[in-house]
């Protein structure tokens, strides 16, 4: 894909965004967070909360390798918990392999907020996109099947 395309398919991917949620919505930022998170959260083990904290992670995350590093505070002040609560998530989202916490320090190596590695939660969902994209196949190739059954109407030369 060229950039050119990128560009026309982002502006229509806008276009498509602000119908749904007006310019002024979307002009004030958005996620994406891909559906199978949502459509598999009780089979990766993901609560509502966890679901909460991968979305407000993700929020903060605006390009691929560059992983987010919010701080416990912020994700706590607006998800309105306890930073404890948070910090306990996120070590269970750890130990489920779907995050990786990288310890960042700064110049005079006093310790800054950890960046998120989202791959481990990104490997999980593979398989499950694989099937779901499966399916999608299989019902687009079940309707071109229907239409293509339905026979047109013939139309007959009526004599009078």
């Amino acid at each position: 894909m060229t950039n050119l395309q990128s560009t026309d398919q982002g502006l229509l991917t806008q276009k498509a965004l602000e119908q749904k949620w007006s310019a002024a919505v979307i002009a004030a930022g958005y996620t994406v967070l891909p559906t199978i998170v949502l459509k598999r959260q009780k089979k990766l083990g993901l609560d509502s909360l966890d679901i909460n904290i991968v979305m407000h992670l993700v929020s903060y995350w605006w390009k691929g390798g560059d992983f987010p590093f919010p701080s416990k505070r912020s994700l706590a002040a607006a998800i309105d918990v306890d930073p404890s609560t948070i910090r306990r998530r996120i070590k269970k989202l750890e130990a489920a392999g779907y995050i990786n916490r990288v310890a960042r320090k700064g110049a005079n190596g006093i310790s800054k907020t950890n960046r998120y590695d989202l791959s481990g939660l990104i490997d999980a969902i593979k398989p499950f996109a694989a099937e779901e994209n499966e399916l999608i196949k299989e019902r687009q190739q079940k309707k071109e099947q229907q239409i293509a059954s339905k026979k047109s109407p013939t139309l007959k030369l009526v004599k009078k």
